[in-house]
């Protein structure tokens, strides 16, 4: 009898041990796919949309305005997809979702609009410049004028 109890204790500690490893393996690749599945969007204010953008390597800034906006002026290195052109979500739709982006319009509307939309497209991290391009030049910070 003390024999017999024995060798049932060995096997459940073995099936408990077994099924323990198993399951832990299996919360370690729900971790792993849910990091790669996060998605970062959130609205940053001028200090920090400058600072991220000089710390991204990869970082692709977007300008959301229309091109008599753009005239004005804009932050250097953007590229201008129109928030009201016909085509904006197909443009937007065909940029790389693994980017770091740094979108940007007049005062923060059509940013916020367009950061939701990416976040629903699944792009991976999106920041938002709080008071667009006039939050931007109030603070000072640098800008430059289309080349024409």
């Amino acid at each position: 009898m003390m024999k017999m109890t024995k060798s049932i204790l060995l096997l459940l500690t073995g099936l408990t041990v077994f099924s323990c490893g198993k399951g832990e393996k299996q919360d370690q690749a729900n971790v792993a796919t849910t990091a790669q599945e996060a998605i970062v969007s959130e609205v940053v204010s001028a200090e920090v949309f400058q600072r991220k953008l000089s710390e991204t390597d990869n970082a692709v800034i977007l300008d959301v305005r229309t091109p008599e906006e753009v005239a004005d002026g804009y932050i250097e290195g953007a590229i201008n997809i129109d928030f009201r052109s016909p085509d904006f979500q197909t443009k937007i739709s065909e940029l790389d979702k693994n980017a770091t982006y740094m979108v940007y319009c007049a005062s923060g509307g059509r940013s916020g609009n367009t950061a939701t939309l990416m976040k629903e497209l699944k792009f991976k991290e999106v920041y938002d410049l709080e008071g667009g391009f006039k939050g931007w030049k109030a603070k000072g910070l640098p800008s430059v004028l289309p080349s024409n």
